[in-house]
């Protein structure tokens, strides 16, 4: 079979849509195969940022002999580890070419770490790209969200993506996008891309770019006939819509020659032994250096593997008769300690770099180069909590609206305070980039509870007496453009400086030493333990754990996982 794609398409940017069991993947890693095997010299980045769906490449069809000589950093397939924080050094690496065939599996990453590495990996690769390179963006929508999840650095890894899109290709850049949410790909990556290849469609919301596009590009019969047919195209069929070519037809992709593991897995067979293409682990070492090294002093799971691993090998070993089992155990103990401690000293010094980045980082923002975000509304007092006293109601902590640091926050005619606070609540999580909004996020920000009848009645009438607010979706509320022009809106840009010393003025002590402690680590988690060594108390004690669940409740820390403490995102500035 012919490959569909003419190859100056693929010397562009190209989008491959589709809804899920479409074939867009399969189609993408067509084009991919094509690609080396019309110029086996060719460059080939891959980022795969949540089912590790690519390593197939690497394999014959039946997966019996080698692939494509891939090198994976990082998840279940990696040659080498990989950690969030090496985002710089891959991007250089795959720049200057010292990386031609490359998948980052990105699947293990923890909450905001595809956009830590992807604001650092796309620097550091437009500023170290020579030659051409295919960056295939794989759930292109988890790079650049039209609608933001309230991530930090989100902002970010959409201004990245954009400036591939629109500077990229005069760099030697070809992007190859994936995704199967249309509708949540911002704007821009769609609009920069001269090819569209597009699967089966069947939501209305996720037709709707794809014809805007077909409509910007094509004559009216051809947007017809392709605007009725997304809806019904068989799996493995797309029309491949080409500005640059002028041809817009349907068209059959050939199987993959590669191992299909994005298939759908069918049947209770064992598990397929699969033979890939051979990596030099060591040389992949050698060249990634200090970011491997740096990915597996961070890799928690490997350790912890390795520990009982050891356990059992200590378990089949028999223990020589003059050996004291106390002693043994006391030893073994003893050996904890020391890891711990050796342990704790290697994550501060990691935390300490990721702070001073940050703090570059800040830098550039406050600078120009990023819009800063308005000051987080000032909290309300919490007491201290000790074993004697029982924390104070939610309600009491709930921090008060946003207001304008100029002025007293003005009230419109034929509104109340409360329906004021509503509508300036919804106007600063605009000027942050929040927008839809959950009503319990509105609630916090405006002083009262989201429960309480008095917030339900007021946000309805907002609604349907008054039109000023509207519910987009199950949830969720939004400014209209009526209560957009009443709402009162944030005027000062905050620093980071402001913002925690606003908040030291609203704490007791004892608080506000265990949330200086974790804005000194953040983003990253520590544990309840060592939070509690550093601050010289008991973890047992119940003034220390109450504290801990004070600031919790007005919203200051959470808990991402069992006996960890983190400062949460929306309290930085970034």
């Amino acid at each position: 079979m012919k490959y569909p794609l003419p190859d100056p398409v693929l010397s562009r940017h190209i989008a491959f849509l589709g809804k899920t069991g479409s074939g867009k993947t399969t189609s993408a890693k067509g084009a991919v195969e094509h690609v080396l095997r019309t110029d086996p010299t060719a460059r080939v980045c891959v980022l795969d940022p949540i089912k590790s769906d690519w390593w197939g490449l690497t394999s014959s069809a039946n997966g019996k002999s080698a692939g494509f000589p891939f090198q994976i950093l990082g998840g279940p397939h990696g040659h080498v580890p990989l950690h969030a924080s090496a985002g710089k050094a891959v991007g250089e690496l795959v720049g200057r070419g010292a990386l031609p065939l490359s998948i980052i599996d990105m699947a293990d990453f923890g909450m905001g770490g595809l956009q830590q590495f992807f604001n650092d990996f796309a620097p550091a690769l437009m500023r170290s790209m020579t030659g051409v390179l295919y960056l295939v963006l794989e759930e292109a929508h988890e790079f650049a969200p039209k609608e933001r999840a309230g991530i930090a650095n989100e902002n970010m890894s959409v201004y990245f993506a954009k400036k591939l899109a629109t500077a990229g290709r005069s760099k030697g850049i070809r992007l190859i996008l994936v995704t199967q949410r249309t509708q949540q790909l911002h704007n821009a990556l769609l609009g920069s891309c001269d090819t569209v290849v597009a699967h089966r469609l069947t939501a209305p919301a996720d037709q709707g770019p794809v014809k805007e596009w077909l409509k910007a590009h094509f004559d009216k019969a051809t947007f017809e006939k392709v605007a009725d047919s997304l809806a019904k195209l068989r799996t493995g069929t797309g029309f491949v819509c080409s500005s640059e070519m002028e041809v817009a037809g349907e068209s059959e992709f050939p199987k993959l020659t590669t191992f299909d593991n994005s298939a759908t897995p069918t049947g209770n067979g064992g598990r397929l032994e699969v033979k890939t293409a051979p990596v030099d682990r060591e040389k992949l070492r050698a060249i990634m250096g200090d970011a491997v090294k740096e990915a597996e002093a961070n890799d928690v799971p490997a350790l912890k593997k390795r520990i009982r691993e050891l356990e059992l090998e200590v378990a089949r070993k028999p223990a020589p008769a003059a050996i004291d089992p106390a002693a043994l155990e006391a030893e073994r103990q003893r050996g904890f300690r020391e890891g711990r401690d050796a342990g704790a000293n290697e994550m501060s010094r990691q935390w300490g770099k990721r702070v001073d980045a940050f703090r570059e980082a800040h830098v550039a923002a406050m600078s120009g180069l990023v819009e800063p975000m308005p000051l987080l509304p000032p909290l309300a007092p919490a007491p201290i909590v000790s074993s004697s006293t029982k924390p104070a109601s939610a309600a009491s902590r709930i921090p008060p609206a946003a207001a304008s640091p100029a002025a007293p926050q003005a009230v419109a005619d034929g509104l109340s305070g409360p329906q004021q606070s509503i509508l300036d609540a919804l106007a600063w999580l605009e000027s942050v980039g929040v927008r839809p909004a959950d009503k319990a996020r509105v609630a916090w920000l405006a002083n009262v509870s989201p429960n309480s009848s008095g917030f339900q009645n007021n946000i309805g009438r907002l609604r349907k007496v008054l039109g000023l607010v509207a519910y987009p979706t199950g949830g969720k509320v939004e400014l209209t453009d009526k209560g957009r022009a009443l709402a009162n809106r944030p005027q000062t840009p905050p620093d980071n400086a402001t913002l925690h010393a606003g908040i030291k003025a609203k704490l007791p002590g004892p608080q506000w030493a265990i949330f200086e402690a974790l804005i000194g680590v953040y983003p990253t988690s520590i544990s309840r333990e060592q939070l509690a060594t550093g601050l010289g108390v008991s973890v047992d004690s119940s003034g220390y754990q109450n504290n801990l669940g004070s600031l919790r409740s007005i919203g200051l820390i959470d808990y991402p996982e069992r006996g960890m403490v983190r400062a949460l995102p929306v309290l930085f500035v970034e």
